[in-house]
């Protein structure tokens, strides 16, 4: 996923960013999320020095306390060497100071009132998307749904994989932990492209993330049952003909862990 981030300190332009920001994720169906919104720059950089992210960060150029954006940058690139950053500012002429402190950005915003400031941002949003997204980092699933938007889940977002009904459609049903998409393709070729031991075909029509499931699974499984209820309620069907196979490898993974 990738996180956002947005440091201004002027209340009206935060809140104006950040509503720019969520309805553009929205209306575009977007794998991100506003992970903090805030006009003290150290809250920033504490959570980046203590999390692991792949961030793009909407930084206003002139702050106050004696910060400004582009030292805020300079430090987000030792811990996210790959975020993207925007440069928001309402003196065109602070944005040498990106050149002077040879930090590479983005985008350069400037400050409007008018509609035009969120429809850059928004083609900020996207562009740092398609950017994310075609890297294909390891340990992702990358897909295109039907719609033609591409997207990317580490493998323990994934509950499991549906083949559409009807019987045969050469559509898969990507079942995520908050959504779920539709893309082309088949159950054969989906299990090609993910790992050996993380996932497992329990029926014709679906896979599973065998680390998404419970002891009570087991234990229905070695009572005859034929499906999974996963954590988010929905559910995941077993061929009598996989169940076993199913079974054996989750025990196997459960010792493998004590």
């Amino acid at each position: 996923m990738l996180s956002v981030f947005i440091c201004e300190d002027d209340q009206y332009y935060l809140q104006m960013i950040k509503k720019c920001v969520t309805n553009c994720i929205i209306m575009n169906e977007l794998h991100m999320d506003v992970v903090l919104s805030t006009s003290d720059p150290s809250k920033i950089i504490e959570m980046i020095e203590n999390t692991t992210v792949h961030g793009l960060y909407f930084l206003d150029v002139e702050l106050n306390g004696g910060y400004n954006g582009v030292n805020i940058a300079k430090t987000i690139r030792k811990y996210d060497p790959r975020g993207f950053i925007v440069f928001i500012t309402a003196h065109s002429q602070y944005m040498s100071l990106t050149f002077e402190y040879k930090v590479e950005a983005l985008a350069y915003i400037k400050k409007t009132y008018d509609r035009e400031m969120g429809v850059i941002i928004c083609e900020c949003i996207n562009n740092a998307y398609d950017k994310h997204v075609s890297r294909s980092d390891e340990g992702c699933f990358v897909f295109r749904t039907i719609c033609g938007r591409k997207y990317s889940y580490g493998y323990e977002d994934i509950l499991f994989f549906e083949s559409q009904a009807p019987s045969g459609s050469k559509r898969i049903v990507a079942h995520m932990k908050k959504r779920q998409y539709v893309f082309s393709g088949t159950i054969k070729n989906v299990m090609k492209r993910l790992p050996f031991g993380l996932f497992f075909q329990c029926h014709q029509s679906y896979i599973v993330n065998i680390r998404q499931l419970s002891d009570t699974n087991i234990i229905y499984l070695n009572e005859g049952g034929d499906r999974l209820i996963m954590p988010d309620g929905s559910v995941c069907y077993v061929s009598m003909r996989n169940r076993t196979g199913l079974i054996k490898m989750l025990e196997a993974t459960r010792a493998g862990h004590k």
